[in-house]
């Protein structure tokens, strides 16, 4: 899909719950010992359920991931009855959070990484996974970037057509890395939204859980490494998976992130849903705490197979 069609394309999703496939309700939460308030929108399918499991675990650490689509294709492959691939929490290139289930709850999310397999799913249950919605890695052809899936071929061996993301010049829609970052070195930008949006979430997670504001050393912030499994604070997927993943690489601005998150306050410069996200305003049918959620989800997957091995699931196309 091309860069210059996300917007509004996001605008339509959260207008119309992508044509009334899914159900929007108000989350505004304080941060704990904050002048801040993190503000979400509760997003209900009205036809799946089942792709997380409704119980607490303590949490350890936060798991930063980027989606590899867009927030249409991205919410239904989160969504989806047949293997539970999850997460809490969904940004949108516009700064929208979307909550899926409870942070206190879990699904599947790290896959076939360090530490998880063979042991009931353990990496999962003690993190909480965030994605940011972003094609990820993206591929130089004639002058063009194009995404993952461009020129894929399909169960008979045809070869699909280009899915082209922007061209060279439109340098604002992506990152170009100094050095390649497992064999990539172009990448779709974040929006200035994306980052306040997870810098707000971050503090609000750290400070629900007691889990340290920090990251990991930069010497393997983009490295799998066992030191993931002792951690305390917040990753990304790479540091859990030796290949086949790039999220969350250097294409991002980890200084923001970072001094957004460590900062000892962070007054937030955008607006979402109509009003600001600091101060703590709230509106009458607002939700003003996770445990409110309980009510408005959808039915969760039988606690009896929270430790069976699951699958990532297919690879969906993102049009």
């Amino acid at each position: 899909m091309r860069y210059s069609a996300l917007a509004s394309l996001e605008d339509s999703f959260l207008n119309t719950g992508n044509n009334g496939e899914y159900s929007f309700k108000k989350i505004a939460i304080p941060v704990k010992g904050e002048n801040l308030t993190l503000e979400a929108m509760l997003a209900t399918p009205k036809n799946r359920s089942k792709y997380y499991y409704d119980v607490a675990h303590p949490k350890e650490r936060i798991v930063v991931h980027f989606t590899a689509g867009n927030i249409r294709s991205d919410m239904a492959a989160l969504t989806r009855n047949d293997y539970h691939v999850s997460v809490p929490f969904v940004i949108g290139r516009n700064g929208t959070i979307y909550q899926l289930f409870s942070s206190k709850h879990w699904s599947g999310h790290i896959g076939k990484g360090i530490g998880n397999m063979g042991t009931g799913n353990q990496q999962d249950k003690v993190s909480i996974g965030i994605e940011l919605s972003n094609y990820g890695f993206l591929t130089e052809r004639d002058g063009n970037l194009e995404t993952y899936y461009s020129r894929q071929k399909d169960s008979n061996g045809k070869t699909g057509p280009a899915d082209v993301y922007c061209s060279v010049e439109e340098t604002d829609a992506y990152i170009k890395t100094d050095q390649p970052f497992r064999q990539q070195k172009y990448y779709a930008a974040y929006t200035p939204q994306q980052y306040e949006a997870l810098i707000i979430l971050l503090r609000y997670l750290t400070a629900q859980y007691a889990i340290p504001r920090q990251f990991m050393p930069e010497a393997k912030r983009f490295a799998a490494t066992e030191d993931v499994l002792l951690f305390k604070g917040i990753v990304t997927h790479v540091n859990y998976r030796t290949d086949g993943k790039w999220d969350i690489g250097p294409g991002f601005d980890w200084q923001k992130v970072i001094g957004g998150v460590q900062a000892v306050s962070f007054k937030p410069q955008f607006a979402q849903g109509g009003g600001s996200r600091g101060g703590g305003s709230w509106r009458p049918g607002d939700l003003h705490s996770e445990d409110a959620l309980g009510e408005f989800l959808p039915e969760a997957k039988d606690a009896s197979h929270e430790n069976d091995p699951y699958e990532e699931g297919p690879a969906v196309e993102r049009d």
